[in-house]
């Protein structure tokens, strides 16, 4: 098993679907032998540019063990998942368990 790290940009104001659609990104990558080690949502944030004439979207990060097949039904999912603006699956050398520097960041602004 490789580790790979997802960060999906989701339509704002659908917060309900966004939910729905990470739980079951992330059953999708447990129910097929892999293993969750991150997960955050960033919340809305401003993008560098309009996307479907939309200028924020909220941001969801997953750091993941999974085959390359978990890769392949999630990258189907997402093709046909209207409320994702963007996406980026990486692979990563070594497992991510800390939090981000985002989530970092939301913590102090929030205190």
């Amino acid at each position: 098993m490789k580790n790979y790290e997802i960060v999906l940009m989701f339509s704002v104001g659908e917060d309900s679907l966004t939910d729905q659609t990470v739980e079951k990104y992330k059953s999708v990558i447990t129910e097929n032998g892999g293993s969750i080690d991150r997960h955050e949502d960033w919340g809305p944030l401003k993008m560098a540019y309009d996307i479907n004439n939309e200028n924020k979207a909220r941001y969801i990060l997953i750091n993941f063990k999974a085959d390359t097949t978990v890769i392949d039904q999630l990258n189907e999912l997402i093709k046909f998942n209207d409320h994702i603006l963007r996406h980026l699956i990486i692979n990563t050398k070594l497992p991510q368990t800390e939090p981000s520097f985002m989530n970092k960041d939301q913590l102090k602004s929030a205190s």
